[in-house]
């Protein structure tokens, strides 16, 4: 063979292997894209499985957590019971955090009504029944008829016998002569002791009593009433609300942080007056409560027990007479304490320490100009009588 027919054969060799090659390599590429794009949706779906899980992990995590937390609530509802002093007062502060609560039934009276129908069955199983009681023993022996009525003469009798003991206990009583306690509420949910009692105090009248009390909690109305006043007194009472009673009562409820009724507003006994608090001329948080029956003051302590938060014994017909006397007693009293000379030097300021007052009720009360001088000698009071 020639050179020229080698080279001819070995072009024709090349020509056909690099043919071939074409054709190859387009399906193992074809191949090899699909390998991946199978890769990539494999991991694609497997992403997909796993991030479904994670979410179903998680909302049934959430759903366990809301049951739990429901179940805790159920759980947790508190109990208070009727024997604690401050049952009233818990339970106001739970209804406003939205707390659950239940009353529960003081021991003391589920041992009286248990002995109460221990009792009633033993009573029961004694007394015999009707039909032993309507067949006499011996019909034949009895002298009186079953079914006789008793006489006119007999009724008569009876009756003129107990008409005595009924005209005394239904007397009329009159208003004006006594007055009935039974009934009021005293303002603070708990026991609570007095800080400053009612009478004369600093050369002046104190007309109410000072009950310690926590600064933010309730305070609520002794009566069913109308709203007179609600307003702020910078110098004496601070945050204070007046409650006229249909009984002619007048209460005071004075020193609230937050005042929670508007004049005009109907209260019936229970319901929040505001909260006690240290507002106008105050050194700590306490209540002043002023009980008045028109022009004269009562001592609350005369009324109601306020270290053991009850009643005091007669409350349910409590003289109004008495009541009057005391006061005018210590009206009277105070006329000899409740004035103050002036002397020179002396500015309103010092007169209004002297009867630990503002200056703007020393004004008010002696109808003063605020920073008017005063002269030497003027008889100036502290309040008004």
């Amino acid at each position: 063979m020639t050179l020229s027919g080698f080279h001819k054969w070995s072009g024709i060799l090349v020509a056909i292997i690099v043919a071939i090659a074409c054709v190859c390599t387009p399906a193992n590429a074809k191949a090899s894209t699909t390998k991946k794009s199978d890769k990539e949706t494999t991991e694609q779906t497997s992403k997909k499985k796993t991030s479904t899980k994670k979410s179903t992990k998680k909302s049934d995590k959430k759903e366990k957590a809301k049951k739990t937390s429901t179940k805790e609530k159920s759980a947790k509802k508190i109990k208070i019971s009727e024997d604690d002093p401050k049952a009233f007062t818990k339970a106001l502060l739970y209804d406003k955090e939205g707390v659950e609560y239940e009353i529960v039934e003081s021991k003391k009276k589920k041992a009286k009504s248990t002995k109460k129908q221990e009792s009633l069955q033993e009573t029961i199983a004694e007394t015999p029944s009707q039909e032993q009681e309507a067949t006499p023993k011996d019909s034949t022996d009895s002298k009186e008829p079953v079914n006789e009525l008793p006489s006119e003469e007999t009724e008569s009798s009876k009756t003129e016998k107990s008409s005595p003991q009924e005209t005394t206990n239904s007397e009329p009583v009159e208003i004006g002569e006594f007055f009935d306690f039974s009934t009021i509420l005293p303002p603070i949910t708990h026991e609570a002791l007095i800080g400053s009692p009612y009478g004369i105090r600093s050369h002046r009248l104190h007309r109410g009593v000072d009950v310690n009390v926590i600064k933010d909690e309730p305070v609520v109305a002794a009566y069913p009433g109308v709203v007179t006043m609600s307003r702020y007194n910078k110098g004496g009472y601070g945050n204070y609300i007046l409650i006229k009673h249909p009984n002619g009562l007048q209460t005071l409820y004075a020193h609230l942080s937050k005042r929670l009724l508007k004049v005009g507003d109907e209260v019936f006994p229970g319901d929040i007056v505001g909260l006690a608090g240290n507002s106008g001329r105050s050194s700590s948080a306490h209540l002043h409560f002023e009980i008045r029956y028109g022009e004269v003051n009562i001592d609350p302590t005369s009324v109601i027990d306020f270290p053991h938060w009850s009643l005091k014994d007669g409350v349910e017909k409590f003289s109004m007479k008495k009541a009057t006397v005391a006061h005018r007693k210590l009206q009277t009293k105070l006329k000899s304490q409740n004035y103050y000379i002036v002397k020179r030097g002396d500015s309103q300021g010092d007169v209004a320490n002297w009867f630990n007052i503002s200056i703007e009720s020393l004004c008010r009360i002696n109808k003063l100009k605020p920073g008017a001088p005063l002269k030497e000698g003027q008889k100036l009071y502290g309040s008004k009588l």
